[in-house]
């Protein structure tokens, strides 16, 4: 009697070309932007997540840090096997783990494409926030940096602060969460998601800051992850990043905008003051030298010597793990659409000069 497996070949042959072919559509479809924005993002990827969501947000630990190290574990068992399996030549059970290999590849591809990647394709975040169309000349860059950085002298003076100079952060990092989700919940006109999502800090923070990463969304488990070994006056704007990815903003520029613009817009002062830290830093950095050491030098020192803590404390774990999650994060980007990459993390002058203009009741 023959064996039975070379009769499944065939099989798992059409199993892997369905799998292809169901991924293949999807992103296709997802990439049409009226279907990006009205079918997915407003439909079928906000229902997914929100019921996800539902489910995750019941456990108070994070599933992604859990799903992490489970996936790390599992590569180096699956290399291990192959080894094994290779050296004593039983190649009929290598090709069934790489059968099982593809087919769980594609699984998570189809998942990735339903929860995540056709928010790639909608509408710009800018318009749901009622930013202006601006030109940005270097004229206008420096008033609106010298503006953030007068607004955030004046409100540096005020801010309580620990020994070490840092700003003290009023409440918990849950309370936080829930003033961000309401502010979501309140702008948009329907762009943003209407459910609250949970937070989670991670546990392994080392890990996440010897990566370079102070946060991250996961979209398997429409779950919002920060570290812990954040800036104190980062917290505010690096949760509100992440909540903008879980409320439906995937391009890491507009999501910058999105924190940048509920932080800014915030009655709350140290909500007001994370986004003046940032927006400050960012609209200084986009100025030529001479404009830049003019406005630089009249940041207040206290602002000054916070950014310099903040330095040193990312500064710790840089490293070679870094520059190699910044070049995957890379090449993720530009596969979906992103052109600057990990660049268009600090593509925001434009929208903050547009914010700038709207604060001040030029438009």
């Amino acid at each position: 009697m023959k064996p039975l497996y070379p009769a499944r070949r065939p099989a798992r042959l059409r199993t892997l070309c369905a799998l292809a072919l169901a991924a293949a559509l999807l992103f296709l479809l997802a990439d049409i932007p009226v279907l990006a924005e009205y079918v997915f993002a407003r439909g079928v990827t906000r229902f997914l997540s929100w019921f996800i969501a539902c489910v995750t947000s019941l456990l108070p630990f994070s599933l992604y840090e859990v799903t992490a190290v489970a996936l790390i574990l599992l590569a180096i068992f699956v290399a291990v096997g192959l080894i094994a399996l290779l050296c004593r030549r039983a190649f009929a059970r290598v090709r069934t783990w790489l059968y099982r290999l593809a087919v769980a590849a594609l699984s998570v591809l189809i998942a990735f494409g339903a929860l995540y990647a056709p928010l790639y394709a909608r509408s710009s975040v800018t318009g749901a926030l009622g930013l202006p169309a601006v030109t940005v000349t270097d004229a206008l860059a420096c008033e609106a940096a010298a503006y953030y950085v007068g607004e955030l002298n004046a409100l540096a003076e005020v801010m309580p602060r620990d020994e070490e100079g840092d700003v003290l952060i009023p409440y918990s990092f849950d309370e936080m969460a829930d003033k961000l989700n309401a502010a979501y919940a309140q702008v948009g006109g329907g762009y943003f998601a209407f459910y609250s999502v949970r937070p989670k800090q991670v546990a392994l923070s080392v890990g996440m800051a010897a990566l370079g990463i102070t946060g991250i969304y996961f979209p398997f488990y429409a779950e919002a992850n920060v570290s812990t070994l954040v800036a104190p006056y980062d917290v505010g704007c690096t949760l509100a990043h992440e909540l903008a990815h879980a409320h439906g903003v995937a391009q890491e520029g507009e999501a910058n905008v999105a924190a940048y613009a509920l932080c800014l817009r915030s009655e709350d002062p140290y909500l007001r003051y994370s986004g003046l830290m940032r927006a400050a830093s960012a609209m200084l950095n986009s100025l030529d030298d001479a404009s830049f050491e003019t406005l630089y030098a009249s940041v207040s020192p206290a602002v000054i010597a916070e950014w310099r803590n903040a330095s040193a404390l990312y500064a710790r774990y840089d490293g070679w793990l870094n520059a190699l999650s910044s070049w995957i994060n890379d090449l993720f980007l530009k596969a979906n659409g992103v052109p600057g990459g990990v660049r268009s993390y600090g593509q925001t002058a434009h929208s903050l000069v547009a914010l700038y203009l709207q604060e001040t009741g030029q438009m």
